[in-house]
């Protein structure tokens, strides 16, 4: 430990070692979110082709659980939006609907039995910019269980943050054309 007087009777201390430890922990929080984040995650989702779009806001979430919690909630949501989510839902289909004509590779689910996975848009606010409202949230892609498998519902892809609602569909699907040998 080095200490240096400034002018203004201030101390500075200066503890060699402790910034090379917090730029490596830094450096591997930043390859865990990438690796969490991996194309390969996807990769289940390449025979799959019926999605069921859920927008809704979550309550609150137990962080000892996990991804859980969320599969939870989406499982007992109604697929239906409602109020306010209307909007949100809207921005999202568009981008889907899209994707749909021009690939044919996925096709919409309307009930949760019909679909092979979910993908979940959490609401948690609307911002606005210059006049005009836009739904921020995080996007999130569950691929049910299989009782016949043993295998349980589990999320597959997460956001990398919370996103505009445009931005985050835009990035599944941009992986997902990758999974899938679109161009």
């Amino acid at each position: 430990m080095k200490v240096i007087r400034c002018s203004s009777g201030f101390v500075l201390l200066l503890i060699v070692g402790v910034c090379q430890p917090i730029g490596a922990v830094r450096q591997n929080g930043v390859q865990n979110e990438k690796a969490a984040h991996s194309i390969d995650s996807l990769s289940e989702l390449r025979d799959k082709h019926r999605a069921l779009l859920v927008v809704f806001r979550s309550g609150i979430l137990n962080a000892s659980d996990g991804d859980k919690a969320i599969i939870d909630q989406v499982l007992k949501a109604d697929p239906q939006p409602r109020g306010r989510y209307q909007w949100a839902y809207g921005q999202i289909a568009k981008k889907l609907n899209s994707y749909i004509r021009k690939y044919n590779s996925l096709t919409p689910a309307h009930e949760l039995s019909d679909a092979d996975y979910v993908i979940y848009f959490n609401l948690i606010e609307y911002r606005r910019i210059l006049n005009t409202i836009y739904p921020y949230g995080e996007l999130f892609v569950i691929v049910k269980g299989s009782p016949e498998t043993q295998t349980p519902p589990r999320v597959v892809w997460k956001a990398k943050k919370i996103l505009w609602a445009g931005d985050a569909i835009g990035d599944l699907i941009k992986e997902l054309k990758t999974i899938r040998g679109e161009t």
